[in-house]
């Protein structure tokens, strides 16, 4: 499981809202003032992403909560929108160029056609798997006091 804290800055019925902030381990890398990671890293250092994530444990806003996404999951999503695009193009690729023996300016646009299919194949596909990629709301790690609640 890939886990993340954050914290809960909207609610409503069954859905809450966690920021969790962008991190990156580039500053500690020694390597960092020679690579072109660390300089990206270094653009969004600061930035938070929002999540919108089922609440089922019943948390308020204010609370510091620790979601997660299944490793899993993520493996089967990355490798799925990268390798189906990927072997679409290679099958236009060899489909042109060995069954249909087209020219090479043909080869190559039929080469695109086709990945731009396997790319519009993969985003119908993972549309339809989408609930697996949501994070889950894993346990709350801190409930918001504010000075009106004390007694």
């Amino acid at each position: 499981m890939i886990k993340e804290i954050g914290r809960v800055i909207k609610k409503s019925e069954q859905i809450i809202w966690v920021e969790t902030e962008i991190k990156s381990t580039c500053s500690s890398c020694a390597a960092k003032a020679n690579c072109g990671t660390s300089s990206i890293a270094q653009a969004f250092a600061g930035k938070s992403v929002v999540n919108e994530v089922h609440d089922h444990i019943g948390v308020a806003e204010g609370d510091i909560v620790e979601i997660g996404i299944p490793e899993e999951s993520l493996v089967r999503g990355a490798s799925t929108m990268y390798l189906i695009p990927l072997l679409f193009g290679l099958i236009g690729a060899m489909l042109s160029q060995f069954v249909l023996a087209l020219p090479e300016g043909m080869t190559i646009l039929a080469t695109g056609l086709f990945a731009w299919l396997g790319f519009a194949f993969t985003a119908k596909k993972l549309k339809q798997q989408e609930h697996d990629f949501e994070p889950k709301l894993l346990k709350l790690v801190e409930q918001n006091i504010s000075i009106h609640e004390i007694p």
